[in-house]
């Protein structure tokens, strides 16, 4: 990103890493509301929930996360725009944050993407000030994204792939990841029917359940972490 901090808010994140999708999805209602709960060691620590709704000849993903245990939080709103087809057009994203053993994320982060074809521009800024402006190559074809701490992106992704997951016992796709600003590998490896380890690059996100295209539920590798659709 150009810069340690923008390296360490990637991995700010408190359940771990999450991925976003830009593709058509099957399965996925329009006007309806999806909600997932955090719950750490048993006990709620948060929510995400999002909605999709078409806006003229667009689709548009709006999501609102907060989760909070102790001082520590992560709250904000992200909005996702896509054509009719499932091609991005924009993202933008607000996180105001505060971890203790990370004093120096504390503050609101906002990002801000736009799609160009192959090119992806890009910038974010914390508490207004400017940390990384530039540019993302991107190959031809289906735009995938990912982006931390975003179940609402994650199951937009796999709803996207899922009719070649299902057929694979490891599937691996490219994607812009937001808060690093590069692309990078996205794999999920079949653990069990209906059951997907999930990587974003070399770093485990956890176990996924998914069903007809949906995930139900992410468990973390550590086995504390458990996020489920209600």
């Amino acid at each position: 990103m150009g810069g340690d901090s923008l390296k360490v808010m990637a991995l700010l994140s408190i359940m771990g890493l999450s991925l976003s999708h830009c593709a058509q999805y099957p399965h996925l209602r329009q006007g309806e509301t999806y909600l997932y709960q955090f719950t750490r060691r048993g006990v709620q620590i948060g929510t995400e929930t999002f909605s999709v709704e078409k806006t003229g000849n667009h689709l548009v993903l709006k999501s609102e996360i907060n989760i909070a245990e102790a001082n520590r939080y992560q709250r904000g709103n992200s909005e996702m725009i896509l054509r009719e087809n499932g091609e991005p057009v924009a993202y933008s994203r607000r996180l105001e944050v505060n971890l203790p053993e990370l004093p120096a994320q504390k503050g609101v982060w906002e990002l801000k993407y736009v799609f160009h074809g192959k090119k992806v521009t890009g910038e974010v800024t914390k508490d207004g000030f400017p940390q990384w402006r530039g540019t993302v190559e991107v190959e031809r074809g289906r735009v995938h994204c990912i982006d931390n701490n975003a179940l609402s992106l994650l199951s937009l992704l796999v709803k996207a792939i899922y009719p070649d997951l299902r057929d694979e016992t490891v599937y691996s796709v490219k994607a812009v990841h937001f808060s690093e600003a590069k692309v990078t590998d996205v794999t999920f490896s079949k653990v069990r029917g209906g059951v997907y380890n999930c990587r974003v690059g070399g770093m485990e996100v956890g176990d996924l359940s998914i069903r007809d295209g949906t995930v139900l539920k992410l468990e973390d590798p550590r086995g504390e972490l458990l996020i489920q659709l209600k």
